[in-house]
């Protein structure tokens, strides 16, 4: 009895601690996985959401790749001047000109999942700000504007504002 009485009064002091903690106090996990009454198979659950993919914007050799923030935050593909630039998926033009210093004509297509697809150092460009295009759609030629020295497709995918390595979502 006295060692039950110990054991509450400790259970309460520990509680009264915990208490005045806040909310820096911890949750502890439930020990088994809650019941869900989701129709979704568990393994269905437990899959990453499906990746989006992109088609290529333009064919050519990579000539500088993906370094993330800070660095390059997008790919680089040598292609002939004149070089038709596609659309890596459908969406609406968000940005089509050359105000971004360093970056020449540029295109900013926002897509439907989230993504933000750019496409930079065009020689002329073939859509307007506000237009939907599909996947697939001549968007611009290519060129060397901005800050390039030799013709090439700067393409950047975006993920909110974050930069992403466009080449693992990249299909035919």
């Amino acid at each position: 009895e006295a060692k039950a009485k110990a054991d509450a009064d400790a259970k309460a002091k520990a509680e009264a601690k915990a208490a005045e903690q806040g909310s820096r106090k911890v949750a502890a996990l439930p020990a088994e996985e809650p019941k869900t009454t989701s129709s979704v198979p568990k393994e269905a659950e437990k899959a990453e959401p499906s990746k989006a993919e992109f088609r290529w914007p333009a064919r050519g050799r990579i000539i500088n790749g993906f370094s993330g923030r800070g660095g390059n935050e997008g790919i680089n593909i040598a292609v002939p001047e004149g070089t038709p630039v596609k659309a890596a998926e459908g969406g609406t033009v968000a940005y089509a000109g050359s105000e971004l210093k360093g970056y020449g004509n540029l295109v900013l297509i926002r897509h439907d999942n989230g993504y933000v697809s750019a496409y930079a150092h065009n020689g002329d460009i073939n859509v307007k700000r506000g237009e939907k295009v599909s996947r697939g759609q001549v968007i611009a030629k290519s060129g060397q504007s901005g800050n390039v020295s030799s013709p090439q497709l700067h393409f950047e995918l975006r993920k909110g504002s974050s930069p992403v390595d466009p080449t693992p979502y990249l299909t035919n």
